[in-house]
């Protein structure tokens, strides 16, 4: 199957959605619901019904949320930690999303830095998986305050964790983490593997690597990288 960069599959998403005509809003909600599937798998061991989502702003936010909704649907007890505030959210997906998940009563926490996660950090602990959906592939260089600390705390509780396309502070293409990164029991990546996971320090932030297939169509995909099932794992 083969690996590709960030830019690859920028333009990927870019073709299906322009060319194609697949808003982006079902590629989001394809990605989370695999997600949601993969979390359920690992649920399996855990007794608890808590369940905590690390939102960002961008569209592994909106990815996360999605998740959150199927994982609701199926009995759990979701929170999602926002980082940063809902007006500050500029894709209409995002919004969407964050909008139904306030409308079935997900408890919503925005959270500008590490002093305000840690009036939850009971609730947090008390969590039997944490759902990692901070920054997609996108992310570039070092992470800042306030998210260097935010991640520092999260691996410090030693919880089962599912991060989205990318463990949080893992660069997609070289796979070095510059200062943290989330230490993923698991990442589900969408589509395509991405180099990073599997280079430098992506092996040992990654955890067991799924590959989700979310709906673009097969045209645009390398012929070596064809799947002819919707998860991959490896």
């Amino acid at each position: 199957m083969k690996r590709i960069s960030r830019e690859e599959m920028a333009e990927i998403d870019r073709r299906a959605i322009e060319e194609y005509g697949i808003p982006s809003l079902i590629l989001m909600e394809n990605a989370g619901r695999c997600a949601a599937e993969v979390a359920l798998e690992m649920l399996k061991k855990q007794r608890g019904k808590r369940i905590s989502l690390f939102s960002g702003k961008g569209n592994n936010g909106g990815d996360g949320m999605v998740a959150a909704r199927h994982l609701m649907n199926k009995g759990y007890d979701i929170t999602c930690y926002l980082l940063g505030k809902r007006e500050e959210i500029v894709s209409e997906a995002v919004k969407k999303n964050l909008q139904i998940l306030e409308k079935m009563k997900v408890a919503m926490r925005e959270i500008s830095n590490l002093d305000s996660l840690l009036k939850f950090r009971r609730e947090i602990e008390n969590s039997s998986l944490l759902l990692d959906a901070i920054f997609g592939i996108g992310l570039k260089g070092e992470v800042k305050s306030p998210y260097k600390e935010i991640i520092e705390f999260l691996n410090s509780l030693k919880k089962p964790v599912l991060s989205l396309d990318i463990p949080s502070g893992l660069d997609a293409d070289t796979g070095i983490v510059s200062e943290t990164a989330i230490v993923a029991t698991r990442t589900v990546t969408f589509a395509l593997p991405k180099k990073g996971l599997f280079l430098n320090d992506g092996p040992k932030f990654s955890g067991k690597i799924t590959v989700a297939e979310i709906s673009i169509p097969k045209q645009l995909f390398p012929h070596k990288s064809l799947k002819t099932t919707s998860i991959f794992t490896f």
